[in-house]
């Protein structure tokens, strides 16, 4: 998850790379994997004009 996280933050494959121990194209192969990380947040509601 926080290979996804950094990546969607912007990080490079290079530096999430570098913090995570192994190499770029591992990164580029989980990120492709298992893609954009899904957040549980609530979404803002839209008021009804009246």
């Amino acid at each position: 998850m926080a290979i996804l996280r950094a990546r969607e933050e912007g990080a490079t494959f290079g530096a999430i790379a570098e913090a995570a121990g192994t190499s770029s194209q591992a990164v580029q192969e989980i990120v492709r994997r298992h893609g954009p990380v899904k957040r549980s947040e609530p979404k803002a509601e839209v008021a009804d004009p009246v």
